[in-house]
């Protein structure tokens, strides 16, 4: 099959057929391979176990999904001010967003892809963000906001994030939905995918942000936030208590007054960064105790993830039951997308079309 020169940004590309993804000679991308998964709930088992554990599908889900959805990174309140800028890693792409004198918002690919390496050190390819100086790098993890303040013309930070000329590098798509910053960076020409509709937020005041570490897949972590937030005696309806997961990484769960958003980062197969953010109605001063009861639910959510990964990780079997709703229709969506067949992209410099289909 010929491989069709193609012109995206300021950069070319070449599409290619989709790549092979294969772990232990099992086709990951097979649609058979999730037959037990897309039963009806009670029936469906949870996704196989390499969807958990394996590299090689974080690396389909960085093709199949974070090249491809729009993806959550934030909201608006956390970049207020005229040249804040918001670090983020889209799977292996190194992206930010930034404030722009006009107040509108505008995402960049960063300048250092490789955090100034001139190639991939061995110790960053294991699967693993690492915490790096450079920072920047789509193979580490990334830093808070950096204020607009410290980004001088002079500054390291400005040379790893923008470079001299940020005009010029590769723009992301965004959209901005209930507050909440939505990228996308699919290469495809004539992408349809929409950003997911997110409902208005009415407690729309950002009062806390932390971010947690648990060792748990992505997937779990989504799985267990819902499910915590729906059943726990300390959530659920008898505390109005609402939760939604917006595929594929914004989990959105509100109570009267206070309401908590965990931005999902994948930083390895069974580690997940959680980006947390609370927001509480204009002018409310009763909400402390709300405040409270919503963290301790989201840390029993982090403690029923890492639990969730330690089963399957010791499981001998790929037939372990869906026990939750949350976790079964998210695997309805992702199974659609891993198995979805399209054009890929490889960053390369051109070369001649023929000579890489006879190759």
């Amino acid at each position: 099959m010929a491989r069709t020169p193609l012109c995206h940004g300021k950069k070319h590309m070449l599409a290619f057929p989709d790549f092979s993804f294969k772990d232990g000679g099992v086709d990951l991308q097979a649609a058979e391979l999730y037959a037990a998964c897309r039963l009806s709930f009670g029936l469906a088992t949870t996704l196989p176990r390499r969807a958990y554990t394996s590299e090689v599908f974080q690396e389909l889900e960085d093709e199949k999904v974070w090249s491809r959805a729009w993806v959550c990174v934030g909201s608006v309140h956390e970049i207020a001010n005229v040249g804040d800028l918001l670090p983020f890693t889209i799977g292996q792409h190194a992206i930010h967003v930034q404030r722009q004198q006009d107040g509108s918002l505008i995402g960049r690919f960063n300048k250092a892809q490789h955090g100034g390496c001139r190639s991939v050190p061995a110790q960053c390819r294991t699967g693993r963000k690492t915490k790096c100086s450079y920072t920047s790098c789509g193979h580490s993890r990334d830093r808070e906001v950096i204020p607009g303040s410290v980004l001088g013309e002079t500054a390291a930070l400005m040379g790893q994030y923008l470079g001299g000329v940020p005009e010029r590098l590769l723009p992301v798509r965004l959209r901005v939905e209930a507050g909440y910053i939505f990228a996308n960076i699919d290469p495809s020409p004539g992408s349809t995918a929409e950003p997911p509709v997110v409902s208005a937020n009415r407690n729309c005041e950002r009062r806390q942000g932390f971010w947690r570490v648990h060792r748990s897949n992505w997937k779990l972590a989504g799985a267990s936030l819902v499910d915590v937030a729906r059943t726990d005696v300390n959530g659920g309806a008898l505390n109005l208590v609402e939760a939604e997961w917006h595929f594929p990484n914004l989990v959105w769960i509100t109570s009267q007054s206070v309401t908590a958003s965990v931005v999902l980062q994948p930083i390895a197969t069974d580690e997940t960064l959680w980006r947390v953010s609370l927001f509480a109605s204009p002018g409310s001063i009763n909400c402390e105790a709300t405040r409270e009861r919503l963290i301790r639910l989201i840390d029993r959510a982090g403690d029923r993830a890492e639990a969730s990964q330690t089963q399957i990780e010791l499981a001998s079997t790929d037939d372990l039951n869906e026990t939750t709703r949350a976790g079964w229709r998210f695997n309805q969506i992702i199974v659609e997308h891993i198995t979805r067949r399209h054009s890929a992209y490889w960053n390369t410099p051109l070369v001649d079309a023929t000579v890489m289909a006879r190759s």
